[in-house]
């Protein structure tokens, strides 16, 4: 066979996938206006945990990386150094968080606002993403800002208004909820989705005086919530949920004790939802012992060991 039907053959056989190359890494490249003269610092999530891959400085305000080879999908986050403000008050650096799922990032951002200023010039993930969070927050200040109105209405006794406005408040809380699944379903080969599906929560009825109303939360808070897919491990969805959970349960007026049987009945909750994958059992619970441990409620991290 000559050469030339040589060539024709193997590009034949590879386009039939029966060849595989070396696939080329993925790489992320972020244009950052006003970045101080420090490395930008690359790393991925676990939880709460930021675990560094590499750093690099900006070049004419602009960096890249790539990403490992083995790099899993999941939230990584660009750590672009301190404000002088941060710097004096030992505060939070600057940073991003954005989606990784085997595709090339470009990013644009400010070091004084990285994500007010984010704009996406490649990454349907992160633009599917941002997108939503940003119809998210919209929705949430809407519909807290009604929630108040209502519980105005109620303590105003003016029942007509209280119970037409409850009845909206209650409805556009289940439409929200349609279109966020159906948001979920039509991009299910999307992480961003598996993220989005944590953000659901249980219906806030406005015929519930605010007590009842934080009550019913506690109850139903896992309502809609799986603890089953180890690939969010990657990421802080089931760590900021949680601590979401342990926030119902504090109040500022408990002594040590009070807040001990707080969050124990809290555990008691949670726990049980872990039982479906051990990965994710092992990650969580690791999380409430450390939270706990730092804390100093012994008490609480005995309980967890007893039962785990």
């Amino acid at each position: 066979m000559n050469t030339f039907l040589k060539s024709i053959l193997v590009l034949i056989i590879y386009f039939c996938g029966l060849i595989p190359l070396s696939a080329q890494p993925y790489n992320l490249e972020i244009q950052i206006q006003n970045q101080p003269d420090n490395p930008v610092v690359f790393g991925r999530l676990e939880g709460d945990n930021f675990i560094s891959i590499d750093s690099a400085k900006a070049t004419n305000g602009s960096v890249q990386f790539l990403f490992p080879e083995n790099a899993q999908p999941g939230v990584y986050r660009l750590i672009l150094g301190k404000t002088g403000y941060a710097k004096v008050m030992n505060d939070d650096p600057q940073q991003l968080d954005f989606i990784f799922n085997n595709e090339n990032i470009n990013l644009k951002t400010d070091f004084k606002n990285p994500l007010g200023a984010l704009w996406i010039y490649e990454s349907d993930e992160n633009r599917f993403y941002y997108d939503f969070m940003q119809r998210q927050r919209e929705y949430e200040k809407a519909i807290s800002l009604m929630e108040q109105e209502v519980d105005q209405y109620w303590a105003q006794k003016d029942t007509t208004k209280a119970i037409n406005l409850s009845n909206e408040f209650n409805q556009l809380q289940m439409e929200w909820d349609l279109r966020l699944v159906q948001t979920i379903q039509q991009n299910h080969d999307k992480f961003a989705s598996k993220l989005i599906a944590l953000e659901r929560e249980p219906l806030k009825d406005g015929f519930l005086s605010p007590a009842e109303r934080k009550e019913a939360e506690k109850t139903n808070f896992f309502k809609h919530i799986e603890f089953t897919d180890a690939s969010l491990i990657n990421s802080q969805a089931y760590t900021d949920k949680i601590f979401e959970f342990l926030v119902l349960f504090n109040d500022k007026s408990f002594n040590k004790e009070q807040r001990t049987k707080a969050y124990l009945k809290a555990v008691d909750i949670i726990l049980p939802k872990l039982d479906e994958n051990t990965e994710v059992r092992n990650f969580v619970i690791a999380y409430l012992v450390h939270g706990f441990e730092v804390l100093g409620l012994k008490d609480v991290v005995s309980h967890i060991e007893a039962v785990q």
